[in-house]
């Protein structure tokens, strides 16, 4: 099964908050970033993260993360953030994050999220909230 399909991209101004003494941006806001990209890769299917939790009773957390920094922004940069899905099963979905500045790769983040239930174990995503995430 292609998931090809699946992508959403989000433009993200860095700001003072974002940035370290040295102007950089802080290692960690990234991770905010890629949150933000997962939330809206949902939305523009339709799905927000408060409806799954309240309808399905299971929420996703971060299980495994991976990030190759490859260069640096600073305050006042505009970059583009890419979220693709790269792969879904019955309890987790693998993204993979790019992110670019003047089209240039700044960085690759590879993101596992498992579904758990409101007691925190591990738990199967519904049938039809998988086939409406991959249809």
């Amino acid at each position: 099964m292609s998931l090809a399909h699946l992508s959403s991209t989000i433009n993200i101004r860095i700001y003072y908050e974002d940035t370290d003494a040295g102007g950089v941006v802080y290692h960690s806001r990234y991770l905010n970033f890629a949150e933000r990209g997962r939330a809206e890769f949902l939305r523009n299917l339709s799905l927000k993260q408060i409806s799954i939790s309240q309808k399905y009773k299971i929420h996703f957390v971060v299980k495994e993360l991976k990030v190759n920094y490859i260069s640096f922004c600073k305050l006042d940069d505009n970059i583009q953030l890419l979220t693709n899905l790269e792969s879904i099963n019955r309890v987790k979905l693998c993204f993979k994050h790019n992110f670019y500045k003047n089209k240039k790769e700044i960085l690759r983040m590879n993101v596992t999220i498992c579904s758990v239930s409101n007691t925190g174990k591990v738990a199967r995503i519904p049938k039809s909230l998988y086939y409406n995430i991959i249809n």
